[in-house]
């Protein structure tokens, strides 16, 4: 089990989040170009007649051009027709909505999936930083990730590039949005494709229900199966509506047997004892201690979005890390 000084914590977190909304936009700018055109006008007339005194010329023509003239204005059409060519090229692949890791950032070899311990069990107690990690500074916001290969709260590889860290409750319907509308797009172009790994967060800010809601997440998680499990539970969710889902203790145990939760006496049992009731307050703790109050929340590699957000902006931000990791590799 790993856990944060949440004192320490808050001012580390609290100083990053303001700066984050317009890093963002770094990588926006990649996507458009910007180039001065030679503001140089064709000859006129006063100019041909200019070139022509002092010659035998006696009517204006363009042959009475000096060749430099001529030089430069074929090097501007050049130029210019070069650049229209790339942004052409770079707004249809971006417009196709095909165009990822514009870093060309290496992916991660690691397991896609959490990898049981030797006696095939999950540490379904697991919150906070990487281990013994300690949060002092904005440098060390990374480290809010914990990149454990047996965290069965993530998804993706343990070593990839770019890692988000979320925080999230099942009572909460913009949460159940995030997953159900952006997350599979992420997991399709970044987690699949070895590029991101994220990482769930116990934040159930939403009463009593989304505290034993947590808890049966961490009880699914105990045999491997956070992820299927919350799949169904958000997928549900969406189905009552855009209020708080309320989920019941059967709502929870049909969820988790839908999940393909192996053992369902144990989850059962693990869910009316409170045996993950402790974890679920620590992880609850651990995300005040960062300064964070509301959900969805996450840190996309080093910086902070708020709420759900279109698919697009976390694309903008995993690009902004995934640069930022190309450029700390070289």
């Amino acid at each position: 089990m790993s856990e944060g000084n949440p004192t320490d914590n808050q001012d580390v977190y609290d100083a990053q989040a303001a700066q984050s909304d317009h890093d963002a936009h770094d990588v926006r700018d990649a996507h458009s170009d910007g180039t001065s055109q030679n503001s140089d006008a064709a000859p006129d007339a006063e100019s041909l007649q200019t070139w022509s005194e002092g010659t035998s010329v006696t009517h204006k023509s363009w042959y009475a051009i000096p060749a430099t003239a001529w030089l430069a204005a074929i090097v501007a059409l050049i130029l210019v027709a070069g650049v229209g060519f790339w942004a052409g090229q770079r707004s249809t692949a971006l417009d196709s909505g095909a165009t990822y890791n514009l870093a060309g950032m290496d992916a991660g070899q690691g397991a896609m999936k959490p990898v049981p311990r030797e006696d095939g069990s999950f540490d379904a107690s697991i919150f906070g930083p990487k281990a013994g990690a300690k949060l002092t500074s904005p440098d060390d916001l990374d480290l809010i990730h914990r990149r454990d290969e047996n965290d069965p709260f993530a998804i993706g590889a343990v070593d990839a590039p770019v890692v988000i860290s979320m925080f999230s409750d099942f009572e909460c319907p913009f949460c159940a949005r995030f997953a159900t509308q952006t997350e599979p797009a992420l997991i399709k172009d970044y987690v699949d494709t070895g590029l991101l790994r994220i990482e769930w967060n116990d934040l159930p800010v939403n009463g009593p229900k989304a505290q034993k809601d947590a808890e049966a997440g961490r009880a699914a998680a105990a045999q491997g199966k956070f992820w299927e499990f919350s799949r169904v539970l958000f997928a549900k969710a969406t189905e009552r509506g855009t209020g708080h889902p309320e989920f019941e203790e059967k709502d929870l145990i049909d969820a988790a047997r839908e999940a393909g939760v192996e053992d369902m006496d144990r989850f059962t049992k693990e869910l009316k004892d409170g045996k993950w009731a402790k974890p679920v307050e620590d992880a609850k703790n651990y995300a005040s201690g960062l300064g964070i109050s509301g959900t969805p929340e996450f840190l996309v590699g080093t910086n902070h979005v708020s709420g759900a957000q279109p698919v697009e902006t976390f694309r903008d931000y995993i690009e902004l890390a995934l640069l930022r990791a190309k450029r700390t590799e070289n």
